[in-house]
């Protein structure tokens, strides 16, 4: 009603000579009743509106989009947006494709990225993939995605040392040549995942953040998992994991990484 309101001030205060507002009776007298202060005060915000509406439009209405324009048949509206989708054609996706490397293939994709200078983003927003528990993303990767390129089982075979070890990591190749990797920031004590990719790709960074995961959040389903995670300052072994029904964390002895990757369905010893 406002906006009404200020269109109709502004048709008449483009009249010519932009007169005052006011009817004149025969004798010259205004016929306006007396109106209060509020009432005035009201008016000059309306006029005040108009004139800035007309400083930043000009005299032409903002354009509307053809399906919210009314039709006279069904036919006309189809053609009108067919003419509007040449004129303005909608961008391709940012990620048009998305290849998960497997564990086999991950010295495949060192040696095709072992040069890269990596820029990374952590939990730099106040969003769901930032804030949420990095074992709770962890499910919802398994879940989307599958296993991870790399645990800890696989570092100690590269033969990383024990502080270099991360709970996991899942690397990407995007639209066949941009890669992506999301890492753990710290095992099951921390939130949000570390993402990185090609520096020269720096700016798409957070967009490309967003593609990949956020559909995983919108499905916000959890699949069973299970991984081994070194504390440093403690010198301690852990097993993490969602078994299905709950998150589980339990110290448990140094594991025999011989024996691969452990199960979710594993029991540690107490």
């Amino acid at each position: 009603m406002r906006s009404i309101r200020v269109l109709a001030l502004l048709g008449m205060w483009l009249q010519p000579g932009n007169a005052v507002w006011s009817v004149m009776d025969a004798a010259g007298q205004s016929s306006e009743p007396t109106r209060t202060l509020l009432e005035m005060y009201q008016d000059a915000r309306l006029r005040t509106e108009a004139q800035n509406i007309l400083l930043r439009r000009g005299l032409r209405a903002a354009t509307l989009p053809p399906d919210q324009l009314p039709w006279a048949s069904e036919s006309i509206r189809e053609q009108m947006a067919a003419l509007h989708a040449l004129r303005y054609p909608t961008p391709p996706p940012l990620v048009g494709s998305m290849r998960l490397i497997p564990a086999s293939e991950a010295n495949a994709f060192e040696e095709t990225f072992g040069d890269t200078k990596w820029a990374y983003i952590g939990s730099n927003e106040r969003i769901s993939v930032d804030t949420m528990l990095t074992k709770e993303l962890r499910a919802m990767l398994q879940a989307h995605f599958g296993a991870p390129t790399s645990t800890v089982v696989e570092q100690i075979g590269a033969g990383e040392t024990a502080s270099e070890y991360i709970q996991f990591e899942y690397r990407f190749v995007l639209n066949d040549t941009i890669p992506l990797i999301i890492v753990d920031v710290n095992g099951p004590f921390e939130r949000g995942v570390v993402t990185m990719t090609d520096r020269k790709y720096r700016d798409l960074l957070p967009k490309l953040k967003r593609a990949l995961l956020h559909p995983m959040l919108d499905e916000a389903v959890h699949a069973p998992y299970a991984d081994y995670y070194y504390v440093s300052a403690l010198e301690s072994w852990f097993l993490t994991g969602f078994d299905g029904e709950r998150f589980f964390l339990e110290g448990i002895p140094p594991p025999d990484m011989e024996q691969g990757r452990p199960s979710f369905d594993i029991e540690p010893d107490r």
